[in-house]
């Protein structure tokens, strides 16, 4: 189980940055924690996706509010594109194909649009869940923040890497 402190996750979504009136792509929301926090930012909309139709299921009892809309989605499948700003919290692990998770992001923002990847623990403590054989087969390590970066500089220009004892943050913008 992941502790979803409310002072980080506002600190995270401070650096991102989000302008009112945007639209938002929460990636694999579960059960939709970030979307309160989304929603102070006035978006017009907030997309929030994820593979599993029961995590969607109980995110939808969550939260109710017009400006939200969720799906249950294969992110590298997903479709939709015309977003400025897209997250995945606390989910990066699970997606194993590192080069097509950005080609994805790439393709759903918008151009100038901003990505973030964002935990609110230390790649050491989030390495620690993920590890042994059967936790293996459906999520991966994460390395030094500026090593993984590498996947997203083809398409994006990386302005925040944070890899503390508190916090794991990775995010650019669109070129």
């Amino acid at each position: 189980m992941c502790h979803h402190n409310p002072e980080k996750i506002t600190a995270i979504l401070t650096l991102a940055n989000i302008k009112s009136n945007s639209r938002i792509l929460d990636i694999a929301t579960g059960t939709g924690i970030l979307v309160p926090h989304l929603l102070k930012h006035e978006p017009d909309e907030i997309v929030a996706i994820d593979l599993s139709e029961l995590m969607i299921a109980q995110a939808r009892k969550n939260h109710i509010d017009p400006r939200v809309r969720f799906q249950s989605a294969n992110f590298y499948e997903f479709e939709q594109t015309g977003f400025d700003f897209a997250i995945a919290y606390s989910a990066y692990p699970h997606f194993s194909d590192k080069e097509a998770f950005a080609r994805k992001l790439s393709d759903s923002l918008n151009p100038n649009g901003r990505f973030m990847i964002a935990h609110s623990e230390s790649k050491e403590t989030i390495n620690g869940r993920h590890s042994g054989d059967e936790v293996r087969k459906v999520s991966s390590s994460l390395k030094e923040a500026a090593t993984e970066s590498s996947y997203f500089k083809a398409a994006f220009d990386i302005d925040i890497l944070v890899d503390t004892d508190e916090l794991y943050i990775i995010s650019g913008i669109k070129r």
